[in-house]
């Protein structure tokens, strides 16, 4: 099972929960890649079993500048063929209100409108993970996993 962990990060938080995240994966028995949206091409998406995102939210409650390119390329693929799991998680700071956390829903909306099959509820941190995030980030692995297992079961 082959996972592709992706990331933006400015303050490096997000980078921190792919970090996280990879160990994660690692341990359910997943081959892992660890990369950047920004040096990622979405199509070569479809060369994995499972995308998983790791973002933080940019000012008015957008995506991150770094990740535009690749969240707007999102758009041109398809991934109902394989079809591809995916999981997304984000951190953020509640100063910004409303805007808190909203990229994380921003890429889930486009990887659905992509055709792309979701793994796990979301997970979403304020700032820099603690060990009182580690719960969550274990459910949304194994959550993520077993779709995986699932999408390859149907395609037996």
């Amino acid at each position: 099972m082959k996972v592709l962990i992706l990331y933006a990060s400015i303050t490096g938080n997000a980078k921190g929960m792919a970090r996280i995240l990879d160990q994660f994966f690692k341990h359910a028995g997943a081959e892992t890649t660890v990369g950047t949206m920004q040096q990622t091409d979405a199509a070569t998406l479809n060369d994995y079993d499972a995308i998983v995102l790791s973002t933080y939210t940019w000012s008015g409650g957008t995506i991150p500048e770094e990740s535009e390119d690749f969240y707007a390329d999102l758009e041109k693929v398809d991934f109902s063929q394989g079809p591809l799991v995916f999981g997304v998680v984000g951190t953020g700071d509640p100063f910004y209100g409303a805007d808190y956390n909203t990229a994380p829903d921003l890429f889930t909306a486009a990887l659905r409108a992509s055709g792309a099959v979701r793994g796990a509820t979301t997970v979403k941190i304020e700032q820099n993970a603690t060990e009182g995030d580690m719960p969550a980030f274990a459910q949304f692995t194994k959550s993520v996993v077993a779709k995986i297992k699932d999408v390859q079961a149907a395609k037996s």
